[in-house]
């Protein structure tokens, strides 16, 4: 059980720290306008993260209780997802798009949280997060709802650090983090970490 959380702990800080929309979004917001607003933003991300969550409980009790072929196939679907996103991160491009401006922001924080939140629910990384691999990590044998309130809140609380320590270091060392060399380092990284974890729930029984 402690090994599964920490596996879950693990596959939840690789699956919010490799650059994605929440991402780039929280970085472009805290060199607009400041790390200040762009936690605007990741709290936007954060309700949306939390409305996935809901509706994949939501019939996450039908499906554990289906049958151990439907969980088996979602199994399949959660490695070929992490695979995929293994390969699509060791071949993408070391891009960035910061513009390193570090100004007053001109728009309502409503705004920023209305953009945070239509991220974070379009994210592709958050919807198969919630449908294919959350369902994972509950045991079917023990009370649900201790266990989805635990998985959540986990993932929440690595999202608001991980998304809060890139706008800190964007603000503080653009320069640094704009960089296609380290940006390069980090997709090869993230790269082989989501295979490995996709190979890991493939082989366990």
């Amino acid at each position: 059980m402690i090994n599964d959380y920490l596996v879950y702990v693990l596959l939840a800080f690789t699956i919010v720290a490799i650059p994605g929309p929440a991402v780039v979004l929280t970085i472009r917001n805290s060199l607009k306008y400041g790390p200040k607003v762009a936690i605007v933003n990741i709290c936007g991300n954060f309700v949306a993260m939390v409305l996935l969550a809901v509706i994949s409980a939501v019939g996450l009790g039908a499906v554990i209780l289906a049958s151990s072929s439907l969980f088996q196939a979602l199994k399949v679907l959660g490695c070929l997802y992490l695979v995929y996103l293994g390969i699509k991160a060791w071949r993408a491009e070391a891009s960035t798009d910061f513009n390193g401006n570090n100004g007053i922001c001109e728009r309502s924080l409503l705004s920023v949280f209305r953009e945070g939140f239509g991220v974070g629910v379009a994210n592709p990384k958050a919807i198969a997060f919630f449908t294919a691999l959350f369902p994972q990590f509950v045991d079917p044998t023990r009370a649900f709802v201790p266990q989805f309130v635990t998985l959540i809140l986990t993932i929440e609380g690595i999202s608001f650090l991980v998304l809060g320590g890139y706008a800190l270091c964007a603000s503080l060392v653009a320069a640094w983090l704009s960089t296609h060399k380290v940006m390069g380092v980090f997709n090869k990284l993230a790269g082989t970490a989501f295979i490995g974890f996709g190979a890991a729930l493939l082989w366990d029984d």
